[in-house]
């Protein structure tokens, strides 16, 4: 497997089997997705954003790290953890039974601050199990790591058929709402903690028969059963954590490390757990309310270094300290000098809203970044840097941000950027209501062109070349306008430094179905990337199918990898004339091998446009030809650009997003 040697499966969901694996390092984790998953590629789909989400977003000292994310030759994608000792709490429990009392909170402390991490993000565990808990260092006074168990939890029942057997979680680890068949919460997490807890001081967990069944009705009915003696103390704690009503439990995980703190503080106050650095009481999540903690210290594992911001990266606004909460917002609310109007659309780092100027009366739209995520240094400058890269290139096919706006805690903390709002639709809906006449696809295609080339004069790769990204609208004079969106992945090179920003090495970012082959391995990639992406979406637009066979998404994706496009053919999907010149211009831009590429982007636009001039200025639609009754026509120049049913219904199904 990608040259690893596999030690043992550690853990299986229903789209991941998790393994301990053998490298040059040490040992790894290895997450893999199960081959029926690249099946679906809806689903697909959704599962790389989620593990794209999980490489890019959850980096924290006490969450076991992911390093590189690849695809392997059969389509199936890997995920590759930090060095781990491969050793978890499961293994130490069964060899040198329960923790010290002092060890357990220790353990408890760190293990609720990466969960307060990953709910800061929205993000529920689930799976609180021993052996989710890996442990490092020392093995006498082990540093702490916990798994996030989000792509081993993936599923949709819809279209991922559950492999017979397997138990995503064991029942002794659910909170008794999970056990009902509802969704967890972060109090579902409180009450697995709790159960984790217990295990860690008695050596089992509180509530585990021999039949599932029966531990379930455990859950749901049967009391705490009391503890030892010699751990008595913890008895308040650990029965609010596991009250059977969510609403008697602990409101955050902030809560449950300050009642830790109030059972070892009177026992022994020297303990010296972790750093024990005041700080206030969190406030309320805005996705779940909850009562609040006294204020007392809050233990925390010790800090993160601070990032390294370049005043360059962020010239044309300042930085300052991440906010501690920030307010939900919606419609009706007013964001600074605007009235927010509407909802348009929510993404993972936020929403976008239509929103009014309380003065001047223009209407705008706003991306608002989420209140969590406010918090976050690393994300509000990810937030900028989207910002930043569209600010600095100025181009009217590039959608304009009049302004960006971080707001003092004082006045809410809230962190959001202001842009022009457009009106039309993106290609991607285009594409599925009817298809694009050659002259038509080549103008809208030239202008993204012209935007992506400004973009890399300056330094700007954007990396999410897609029909969703490109938006038409119609300016005074009802000419079509395209407009390039969303640079939150795009990448800010810099000639002039010898250390320009880089993503992390094997990190994959963008959207599969689009990508160059040399981004979905991962590797570093530049303007040539996005002539690849670009000249993928013409394509599609104007075959009505990708240039590479399947019925998958994986088969198109790993394809790319393996051989060059397909060439158009001599006709497109409604039956116009493929001028020669266009076929280099596609197979130069969909070549594997970089070289072969056009060097600029600047490049293919002059080409594009040499193509358009070439073009008859108007060339029938089979839509006209239908109009006027002759059905036998239509169908006659669909077949003609048309190609196997199974590539063009995948084209049609994701045009295709």
């Amino acid at each position: 497997m990608l040259g690893l040697e596999v030690v043992k499966k550690v853990a299986e969901g229903s789209a991941v089997e998790a393994f301990l694996a053998r490298t040059s390092e040490g040992q790894v984790l290895v997450q893999v997705s199960r081959p029926e998953l690249a099946g679906d590629p809806e689903l697909y789909g959704r599962f790389l954003d989620q593990t794209r989400s999980s490489t890019q977003n959850f980096v924290h000292p006490a969450l076991v790290s992911a390093r590189t994310a690849t695809c392997s030759a059969d389509g199936r994608f890997v995920l590759t953890s930090q060095p781990l000792s491969g050793r978890t709490a499961a293994d130490h429990l069964r060899e040198r039974g329960p923790l010290s009392a002092e060890e357990a909170v220790r353990w408890t402390f760190t293990l609720a601050d990466a969960l307060e991490y990953l709910h800061a993000h929205g993000v529920v565990h689930g799976h609180l199990a021993p052996g989710n808990v890996f442990l490092d260092g020392d093995p006498s006074r082990p540093e702490v790591k916990l798994l996030d168990t989000g792509l081993l939890l993936f599923r949709a029942s819809r279209s991922l058929k559950s492999t017979p057997g397997l138990v995503l979680v064991p029942v002794e680890y659910l909170s008794p709402e999970r056990v009902a068949g509802q969704r967890g919460t972060v109090r579902s997490d409180v009450y697995g903690l709790g159960v984790l807890l217990f295990e860690l001081l008695i050596g089992a967990p509180p509530f585990k028969a021999e039949s599932p069944h029966v531990t379930r009705d455990l859950h749901l009915t049967s009391p705490m059963p009391e503890l030892p003696a010699r751990v008595g103390r913890f008895e308040p704690l650990l029965r609010r954590c596991l009250a059977k009503d969510p609403q008697e439990r602990f409101g955050a995980m902030a809560e449950v490390n300050a009642a830790l703190h109030e059972v070892i503080a009177p026992v022994a106050p020297s303990i010296s757990v972790v750093s024990l650095e005041p700080v206030p009481a969190p406030a309320p999540r805005a996705f779940e309310a909850g009562p609040q903690a006294p204020a007392p210290p809050t233990p925390r594992v010790p800090p993160r270094a601070p990032l390294d911001l370049d005043v360059d990266d962020v010239s044309f606004v300042s930085i300052p300290a991440a906010p501690q909460s920030a307010a939900a917002l919606g419609p009706g609310g007013v964001l600074g000098s605007y009235l927010l109007d509407a909802q348009l659309g929510e993404g993972g780092m936020g929403h976008v809203f239509v929103a009014t100027h309380r003065t001047l009366g223009r209407k705008v739209a706003i991306k608002l970044l989420r209140p969590a995520l406010a918090r976050e240094p690393e994300q509000v400058k990810r937030f900028v840097q989207e910002a930043q890269a569209v600010n600095r290139v100025h181009h009217p096919h590039i959608v304009q941000v009049h302004d960006l706006v971080q707001e003092p805690l004082a006045e809410g903390g809230r962190v959001y950027f202001v842009m022009e709002l457009l009106e039309g639709d993106s290609l991607k809906t285009m594409g599925k209501d009817r298809p694009l006449e050659l002259p038509r696809a080549l103008r809208l295609i030239r202008q993204a062109a012209d935007a992506l080339a400004a973009a890399h004069e300056v330094g700007v790769v954007h990396r999410d070349v897609k029909p969703d990204n490109l938006f038409v609208t119609t300016d005074a004079d009802g000419v079509e306008q395209l407009k390039v969106l969303d640079f939150g992945v795009a990448r800010v090179r810099d000639a002039g430094r010898t250390n320009p920003r880089q993503t992390r090495s094997g990190q994959v970012v963008g959207t599969p179905l689009w990508m160059a082959p040399e981004q979905v391995l991962g590797t570093d990639v530049d303007a040539r990337a996005d002539v690849y992406s670009l000249l993928t979406v013409l394509y599609v637009l104007i075959a009505r199918r990708f240039p590479f066979d399947g019925v998958a998404m994986s088969d198109v994706v790993m394809q790319r990898l393996e051989r060059d496009a397909r060439p158009l053919g001599a006709h497109t999907f409604l039956g116009e004339p493929v001028p020669p010149a266009l076929k280099r211009l596609m197979a130069e831009c969909l070549a594997r091998d970089l070289s072969r590429r056009p060097a600029s982007m600047a490049e293919v636009a002059n080409r594009l446009r040499d193509l358009e001039a070439g073009l008859q200025s108007h060339v029938t639609s089979p839509f006209e030809v239908a109009g006027s009754g002759s059905k036998k026509m239509l169908l006659k120049w669909i077949l003609a650009g048309a190609v196997s049913g199974a590539a063009a219904a995948l084209a049609m199904r994701y045009l295709v997003g």
